[in-house]
């Protein structure tokens, strides 16, 4: 019976050394992402999700808690330099005052795009959850570079990769 007992303490022990070691914790702090100073661009915006679409898509969040989805008109889209992006962003997040669909050009773009605009909750660090479309919330997770983002779909979730674009 005791020797039992030592065998699990001993199990246990060496569960927390590994859990909170110095490595585990220095990888713990290299997850943090800041979310806030970028943009994300969907993976393929160039290329056939987009031609499908008929839009790239790209995504920035707020501290303040809301986050800007701009749905820009393919093949118009491949033109734009990230700059122009970061400009819009900043214009769209001037005339949000609610959760809304927004459609225009926003100060610098030549062609009508449309903003949509909602609220976000951290779940927990790394991950948000937000209103993407009318099934059910999306879910984000963040990393070093890049965001994925699963919508629920009939059979399965869609899972969408985002990179990550700094300013």
């Amino acid at each position: 019976m005791i020797k039992t007992a030592n065998s699990t303490f001993l199990t246990y022990l060496t569960i927390a050394a590994l859990l909170f070691s110095p490595y585990s914790l220095l990888e713990a702090a290299s997850e943090k992402v800041d979310i806030y100073s970028g943009y994300y661009s969907r993976d393929g915006n160039d290329d056939r999700p987009a031609k499908i679409s008929g839009n790239s898509i790209y995504i920035k969040f707020y501290p303040d808690q809301w986050v800007i989805l701009l749905y820009v008109p393919y093949p118009y889209s491949t033109t734009l330099k990230s700059r122009v992006l970061h400009d819009v962003f900043r214009e769209v997040k001037k005339q949000a005052k609610s959760k809304s669909y927004i459609k225009g050009k926003f100060g610098s773009l030549t062609k009508k795009a449309i903003a949509h605009i909602e609220t976000y909750e951290m779940a927990e660090p790394g991950k948000a959850i937000f209103e993407c479309d009318g099934m059910a919330p999306c879910r984000v997770n963040f990393s070093n570079g890049y965001m994925e983002m699963r919508k629920a779909g009939i059979v399965s979730d869609h899972i969408i990769k985002f990179n990550r674009i700094d300013e």
